[in-house]
């Protein structure tokens, strides 16, 4: 006898043994050792959680918990005890047929709760109407059996009509919640489709119990064979579902927990880099405020005539004593902005005359530069006036910088939002360098000159302001031929 005829002979051997009162005792007890390790699972997380979802899913288990533990009951009775099978034949298989209906029933549902996590009271309803229905036909159908054992006390309950339409019940039941978790994946995630897998192989032994009956007369023995080992797979599945999502839920938690405390601890630094700089700036600008007013006084005379050489020396200092203020102050500006501690005041504003401020027009001016502003007369829009002046501002100097001959500013309104866009014609930003440039503290290429001035924080302080109002800001340029800096805002 070669391996394969060995394999055969294990197979029929053990398939034998399984048609047997032994054989159902042994595959009842094996479910319900499945069962009883996922039910426990299931309420040890809910014990945790308190989650609904999980209370559903394990009133569902332990149904077929109780289930297979009264069928195993009744087995052992059967093959340990006095108890004959004929004597419970008109009840016991009903019985069974109803506990593992009625499980089902519970457990379908259960899995479909993220259909019904807003509408509970609607998935209630459902499943006391597929109860009522079930005991209802279970109860039409126990009575047609005992008058079918009355006349034939030895009968078997698988000819009988009332098993095709408890099977086929059986199928109606395990197709609910393939069709509700198809018409619904988005709220199952990735479970959904081994969910299904699993409802699909738990269906295959009912429908081959109705092919045997419809086409065998149930006298089929491969048929038979053939059913066997897909409940055991199916709970496998099961099985392996509900603890991935256990795991998952798990992690999820853990990460949540880390997530939580790092937030915790970057709230922390947040608060003592406010404090930092709230401190270092305001102890800053006590010095420079001295130094100015000894510059001033210098530049006055106050202390005696300067030549040329120290007259040069003082505006050097009193250049950077200005640039270095105007640094504490983008860095004062940002920090509020960052950490929400500034709220925005809106209105409705003429744009146009808000911008148009003489002063930094004549520093452009000053420059040669040409000013065209293509802004309608009265063009309002709800902003925060001081804070977008901000925004002008920045954006402005930044042009004057950078352009060659003109700048041209302008506005329009389109569907969702409006537009204010500021233009010039300067030495453009490269593309790489575009996605870096409302970072802190940076700045391209030749901009780190000094005579460039600025302090590489008035895009980042634009593009803060520019959120608040709920908006965004677009970059296009191209080297050599300018830069256009375009504030999208939607209407608030």
């Amino acid at each position: 006898m070669d391996a394969f005829e060995l394999l055969i002979l294990v197979y029929h051997s053990i398939n034998k043994f399984m048609a047997t009162d032994s054989g159902e005792l042994f595959k009842k007890f094996v479910e319900l050792f499945l069962f009883t390790v996922v039910s426990y699972m299931i309420l040890s997380e809910y014990g945790r959680s308190k989650e609904r979802h999980l209370k559903y899913l394990f009133i569902g288990f332990a149904a077929l918990v109780v289930d297979k533990f009264i069928m195993s009951l009744f087995f052992a009775a059967v093959v340990f005890g006095d108890v004959q099978l004929l004597i419970l034949n008109p009840f016991l298989p009903v019985l069974d047929e109803l506990l593992e209906l009625f499980a089902l029933i519970l457990l379908t549902n259960s899995f479909i709760f993220p259909v019904f996590a807003d509408k509970v009271d609607k998935l209630k309803k459902k499943m006391s109407f597929e109860v009522v229905v079930l005991f209802i036909f279970v109860f039409v159908i126990e009575i047609f059996w005992l008058f079918t054992v009355i006349k034939v006390p030895a009968a078997n309950f698988q000819d009988h009509l009332g098993f095709l339409l408890l099977e086929l019940l059986k199928i109606l039941v395990l197709y609910s919640p393939i069709y509700y978790i198809i018409a619904n994946m988005n709220k199952f995630g990735r479970y959904g489709p081994h969910i299904i897998i699993a409802f699909l192989v738990y269906m295959i032994t009912p429908i081959t119990n109705v092919i045997n009956f419809v086409f065998f007369d149930c006298s089929n023995n491969n048929l038979v064979v053939f059913a066997h080992p897909f409940l055991f797979i199916s709970i496998l599945l099961f099985t392996r579902v509900t603890f991935l999502k256990l795991v998952d839920k798990a992690t999820l938690k853990r990460e949540l927990a880390e997530t939580k405390q790092k937030y915790v601890h970057e709230h922390e630094l947040s608060i003592m880099k406010d404090e930092f700089v709230s401190t270092v700036s305001h102890e800053l600008r006590t010095p420079i405020t001295s130094m100015k007013l000894y510059l001033s006084l210098l530049r006055q005379k106050k202390f005696g005539v300067l030549n040329n050489k120290q007259l040069k020396a003082v505006k050097i200092v009193e250049n950077e004593s200005n640039r270095l203020s105007k640094l504490i102050s983008d860095i004062l500006n940002l920090s509020r902005l960052e950490s929400k501690k500034v709220a925005v005041k809106i209105d409705e504003v003429n744009l146009r005359r808000l911008i148009n401020d003489n002063l930094y027009y004549n520093l452009a001016e000053q420059k040669g530069l040409i000013i065209e502003n293509k802004i309608l007369k009265k063009f309002l829009v709800k902003i925060d006036s001081e804070k977008f002046k901000q925004v002008f501002i920045n954006l402005f100097s930044n042009a004057v910088s950078y352009a060659k001959s003109k700048i041209i500013i302008f506005a329009s309104k389109k569907t969702n939002y409006w537009e204010f866009i500021i233009e010039d014609d300067g030495v453009g930003i490269p593309k790489d360098k575009i996605d870096k440039l409302f970072d802190k503290f940076y700045r391209i290429g030749d901009y780190l000159t000094k005579d460039k001035g600025g302090t590489g924080l008035g895009l980042a302080i634009v593009k803060n302001i520019v959120k608040m109002h709920r908006g965004e800001i677009i970059v296009e340029s191209e080297e050599g031929k300018g830069s256009r800096f375009i504030v999208r805002i939607p209407y608030l």
